[in-house]
């Protein structure tokens, strides 16, 4: 019998946050605000021209190109800098969203962590949910200017705002239509973040740990394939509600006093790009998003990682 009990196979431990987010409770807070800060605008700077593509093909409804033909019109239209329309919003975007982002979804880690609770697929895409809900809603104002930005291209000369830069058109659109229009398309905004966040920082801490068990050891390839599955995965995910963003967002104040806006809530606008382009137009521009979003995860992690590791160096 004894012999019986020592060859039968272990059943594995459950794994708690202590175990695998050691250096996220380590780090102090700002340290972990920070590296996210870092990581972020680091990867913007890679993938800003894709987003402008994204954004200018969303907008384009039935009339719109592919991702190349809109690339080649923005530059014979604009130049080369017409790819980085808005770059100045997108920083401050990053320096935002996404340090708060990373920056709550370590801390909600280690708060964890602290707590010995159970790691597992549910406590990550929960912890990611809610730091991309807060982290969304607190940087709607700077998401606002940033789809404006890009898309002042595509208006005809008369209709184009624009803004010299981000303060700029922070203040331009408190004075000019309200406070409130800082949260306008904040509904599909939160949702799009809470989806990416639990897509793209729950999938990524999942899949490290996945391949992590194949025997890939921890490294550059763990992180990039890591990476590239959870830019895929969120992309698909988040394409749908990222068009609605858009849409809201983009679009001037009634021309006329009490007048309604076009795209007036997250489920009407869904449902009018549905039923007047086709289900489809829903995940126009998938090409530059995924080259976007899944290029910006990649860079974004491995920044991350290597950002991550020369602060745990310093805190040893």
């Amino acid at each position: 019998m004894a012999s019986s009990d020592t060859t039968r196979p272990r059943r594995p431990q459950p794994q708690v946050w202590a175990t695998s987010t050691a250096a996220a409770a380590v780090l102090p807070t700002s340290v972990n605000f920070a590296v996210g800060m870092a990581s972020g605008v680091s990867g913007w700077l890679i993938v800003h021209p894709a987003d402008v593509v994204k954004v200018r093909m969303q907008l384009a409804g039935k009339a719109g190109g592919g991702m190349l033909t809109t690339a080649q019109d923005i530059i014979k239209r604009e130049g080369f800098a017409g790819l980085y329309s808005g770059l100045s919003a997108a920083i401050a975007r990053q320096m935002s969203y996404t340090t708060m982002r990373l920056g709550f979804f370590d801390e909600i880690k280690a708060f964890l962590a602290q707590r010995q609770v159970q790691e597992n697929a549910l406590t990550r895409s929960m912890s990611a949910m809610t730091a991309g809900a807060c982290a969304s809603f607190l940087a709607c104002p700077v998401e606002v200017c940033l789809v404006r930005m890009q898309a002042d291209g595509k208006l005809p000369p008369e209709q184009r705002r624009g803004y010299k830069h981000v303060g700029d058109a922070l203040l331009r659109v408190a004075r000019e239509e309200g406070v409130l229009t800082y949260w306008r398309g904040a509904g599909p905004t939160v949702m799009r973040a809470m989806v990416v966040s639990t897509t793209q920082l729950g999938t990524y801490d999942q899949a490290k740990v996945t391949f992590k068990e194949t025997g890939l050891p921890d490294g550059t390839s763990l992180h990039l394939i890591s990476s590239l599955t959870a830019g895929l995965v969120y992309s698909l995910a988040s394409l749908p509600l990222d068009t609605a963003k858009t849409r809201m967002q983009s679009q001037a104040a009634p021309s006329t006093p009490g007048g309604a806006l076009a795209y007036r809530s997250t489920g009407q606008t869904l449902m009018k790009i549905a039923s007047e382009e086709g289900v489809g137009a829903l995940w126009k521009g998938f090409g530059a998003y995924f080259l976007r979003g899944g290029g910006h995860t990649v860079f974004m992690f491995l920044f991350y990682e290597q950002y991550r590791a020369l602060a745990r160096s310093f805190y040893r």
